[in-house]
């Protein structure tokens, strides 16, 4: 991952990596280890981490589920308050060429009943402020916006 502070304090971190769930993580820790040299970057709370985890790892088991080989390019621009993301694979398309609504999973039944997947949607929904899905000739694009809160 690059990192480029640009000026007014906007901090673009940038890369391409590996459709694997360790390529995910290596990633991860790339972003967060040039936030946390950075303030007032370095005191962000984890929202934007969950996010972008969520994202990467949906296209990892969906996107490309069928094991062909792959890579996900990542796009973060970090104000102090916010910010925007964009993902690019070319893997396959999301169902309907829509992001899924993401419902609310049901909590109130039995321990064995509870699901064990499906709360990802609802949770990117629920944190972002703006989420913009396109697929064109083969490229899957997501971009989205947040808004970012220091951890206290």
């Amino acid at each position: 991952m690059n990192a480029e502070l640009r000026d007014g304090g906007t901090l673009v971190i940038q890369g391409v990596l590996g459709n694997t769930p360790q390529a995910v993580t290596l990633a991860l820790h790339q972003v967060r280890a040039h936030l946390d040299r950075r303030p007032p970057f370095s005191d962000l709370d984890l929202s934007w981490e969950i996010v972008v985890a969520e994202v990467l790892n949906n296209i990892v088991e969906h996107a490309y589920a069928d094991g062909c080989a792959g890579t996900i390019s990542l796009h973060l621009t970090f104000r102090p308050d916010s910010l925007r993301a964009e993902f690019r694979d070319t893997g396959v398309a999301m169902p309907g060429h829509t992001p899924p609504k993401g419902m609310a999973a049901n909590l109130d039944v039995p321990i064995a009943d509870l699901p064990e997947g499906g709360f990802g949607w609802h949770l990117i929904r629920t944190l972002v402020t703006d989420l913009d899905y396109s697929c064109t000739e083969g490229t899957n694009r997501l971009a989205l916006e947040m808004l970012l809160s220091h951890a206290s």
